[in-house]
């Protein structure tokens, strides 16, 4: 796939309008993971992840391993939150917990003996740093006692700052940790309050600064706009700190609230919600801000400094994206490791059990607790590799999904094509007879643009017309 070329900050992005934002929104989907966790099945069960494993042994699947370990444990509940979480600071239950994760590191890597080696780590939660250190240190040898690391490799850590006063990203960076991933919401009190998560700027500029000094190759700072009480003035003041403070990259996300979905966020009031206006400013303000300090825009809301190797990799045409995001490291296997981790073996995905005490009894059966997952289809395997192509490189090319599928690209997503006029007349495509080019400003807009060859979403939009109709 070639690569594109940019030069940024482009005036195309920089006059970028709030008209764009009315037409498509401020909300991007997220194709991570395709078909989404919705469309999992439990006759997708242990066994069945087995078999793939199984494929790996045999050779027929010998991709690099990515691991990822699920910390659910927070020392309270903030209110925005759409993950899994358990909000709980007894002792007893976390080591009981860490416990059992022990015992599943064991088993997984029972199965991966002497397999490829383990390219990247990823400690998500919930609050990973909510655990002491000499815990950390544990996991991490059992890790390294079950699975062939190498050195140097990606190995991430999620870090909740107000924790740091109590832990230390010296010792974290020793017990092997090199990225470090530090949540912002807003410098605001009010903002803060609002969402029940009283973060002080001291503290976050503090974590960054000590992650430096830690040597971390990686700080990511996952910035959000959107949320109830924040205005285009509060997110301007804790965007111009947070670009001040310089961190490798900026994960920049419009707060989604679902209440239907997310019981922590029935503790929310609505009408504090900002305006779509509003969050479009703030959206507009940010990519402006962050271009004109020097940072690229990578794609899915991304940005990284000029010479960071995401940025390289950019230009290169060497990018991936995944589970986990955007990485230079080729396309790997994900191990999920802990309660409702989602991992993939090839193409096929897979889910954890979500419930403690089921995660904890297939674990005492000694058997991994595979709760669901879901083996695509052909069809889901050329969409999947379609939308890679556009997160990546920004470039479909017919001809080269045709040599890797055995379709005629422009027959069977006629209707797709037909849709994606509407893009090209917006400015964010170029469309030919032989290939879809994202404009840099249609990389804003890269989630929307996928969406056209969603067709779990295309179907569910479907039914519900049809719904309405009747």
């Amino acid at each position: 796939m070639r690569p594109l070329s940019f030069s940024q900050p482009s005036s195309n992005l920089l006059t970028i309008n709030s008209d764009l934002f009315r037409c498509f929104g401020t909300d991007s989907a997220d194709y991570r993971i395709y078909p989404a966790t919705d469309y999992f099945i439990e006759a997708f069960d242990v066994h069945t992840y087995l078999a793939w494993l199984g494929r790996r042994k045999s050779g027929y699947l010998r991709r690099p391993l990515s691991l990822y370990v699920h910390i659910p444990f927070c020392s309270s509940l903030c209110y925005f939150c759409h993950c899994n979480q358990i909000v709980s600071q007894d002792s007893d239950t976390i080591e009981n917990y860490l416990n059992y994760l022990s015992r599943e590191i064991r088993l997984q890597g029972r199965y991966l003996k002497n397999d490829p080696r383990v390219e990247q780590i990823y400690f998500g939660g919930g609050t990973p740093t909510v655990l002491e250190e000499p815990q950390l240190h544990s996991l991490m040898q059992d890790i390294r006692q079950h699975f062939n690391l190498i050195e140097p490799g990606e190995f991430s850590i999620e870090i909740d700052s107000r924790l740091m006063a109590n832990r230390s990203m010296q010792a974290l960076k020793e017990i092997g940790f090199n990225s470090a991933i530090i949540g912002v919401q807003d410098f605001d009190r009010s903002v803060q309050q609002s969402i029940h998560r009283n973060q002080t700027e001291e503290e976050t500029l503090h974590a960054i600064r000590d992650a430096r000094l830690a040597g971390f190759k990686t700080i990511r700072v996952e910035l959000i706009f959107g949320l109830p009480n924040q205005t285009v003035e509060k997110f301007a003041y804790t965007l111009g700190k947070i670009i001040a403070s310089s961190p490798n990259q900026i994960y920049l996300t419009n707060y989604n609230y679902s209440p239907e979905k997310f019981k922590a966020q029935r503790h929310i009031d609505q009408t504090n919600l900002p305006a779509s206006e509003t969050s479009q400013e703030m959206q507009i303000l940010a990519i402006n801000q962050l271009l004109e300090a020097g940072y690229v825009h990578i794609g899915m809301n991304y940005y990284a400094q000029k010479d960071h190797s995401l940025t390289q990799a950019q230009r290169q045409g060497r990018l991936h994206y995944g589970l986990q995001g955007y990485s230079v490291y080729p396309e790997s296997d994900h191990i999920a490791m802990g309660v409702s981790a989602i991992g993939s073996i090839g193409p096929a995905l897979s889910q954890n059990h979500c419930d403690l005490s089921k995660y904890y009894d297939s674990i005492e059966r000694d058997i991994l607790p595979v709760m669901r997952g879901i083996e695509p289809s052909a069809d889901d395997l050329v969409r999947r590799s379609v939308m890679q192509a556009l997160i990546c490189h920004s470039v479909l090319i017919f001809e080269s999904v045709e040599t890797f599928f055995p379709i005629d690209f422009k027959r069977y997503f006629a209707t797709e094509l037909q849709e994606l006029l509407f893009y090209e007349r917006a400015g964010l495509i170029t469309l030919d007879d032989e290939e879809v080019t994202v404009t840099p400003k249609g990389q804003l807009f890269i989630g929307n643009i996928c969406k056209v060859f969603d067709k779990y979403l295309r179907n569910r939009r479907q039914r519900l017309n049809h719904s309405t109709l009747i």
